[in-house]
């Protein structure tokens, strides 16, 4: 059975790509963190962290009845830091992350998905989806448009390491993304699930490369 990840920018087609595939070959959708759980009251630095073992335990017990596709990176907070300078939620640090994730890796608790689908497009197309679309506030969308260039590097730089980890596509419209993907589900591989080679890879790059863009913060980042 098999465990997709679909990334791209906010108004990338995410979450209507996957509802499509969903809907035309009977898969199972795990949506991000803020459509299932509600922030506690009082948070604490790990919540957002502990959703995602959530979203992987479930993952994981639904692909035995088909394709799961789990909208966002369950891994997001190492590149989506790294694209801010480690800047966000009050100074959070690649170690403070590594350190959370890799006993639960070395456990079993997380893996990696099959494959990961990167949707990208223009940012002049981006703009124009958000400005047509009335049922979803994107909040922080300005601020999240300067992950763009990095995230894409970081992938690349991951599929580079591991050879079809990733798939590009460029995002026109729905219908060729679900057709790209389904064309790509054959080549998924589950050899690197619970692979440290491939953690490791992933801290050491955002440890030795740079985001290259000016992180000074003028508003309060939200993941999307």
């Amino acid at each position: 059975m098999t465990i997709i990840s679909i990334e791209g920018a906010s108004a990338g087609g995410k979450t209507t790509t996957s509802a499509a595939l969903t809907n035309q070959i009977g898969a199972f959708h795990i949506p991000e963190v803020a459509s299932w759980w509600k922030k506690p009251k009082q948070e604490y630095p790990e919540w957002f962290f502990e959703r995602q073992i959530d979203r992987w335990k479930i993952a994981s017990e639904k692909e035995q009845d088909g394709l799961v596709i789990i909208d966002i990176d369950l891994y997001q907070p190492f590149w989506y830091n790294w694209a801010f300078d480690f800047k966000l939620f009050n100074g959070q640090t690649l170690e403070f992350v590594e350190n959370f994730y890799r006993p639960l890796l070395s456990q079993r608790k997380l893996g990696f998905p099959d494959k990961y689908f990167l949707l990208y497009t223009s940012e002049s197309t981006l703009r124009e989806r958000k400005r047509k679309d009335e049922t979803r506030l994107r909040r922080g969308f300005e601020l999240n448009l300067k992950f763009i260039e990095p995230q894409m590097r970081y992938f690349q730089a991951l599929n580079e390491f591991c050879p079809g980890l990733v798939c590009f596509i460029e995002s026109v419209e729905v219908e060729s993304n679900v057709n790209k993907i389904k064309s790509e589900l054959v080549n998924c591989k589950h050899n690197h699930r619970y692979s440290l080679d491939l953690f490791d890879f992933m801290v050491n790059w955002t440890k030795t490369n740079k985001a290259f863009f000016d992180s000074k913060l003028e508003e309060s980042p939200t993941i999307l």
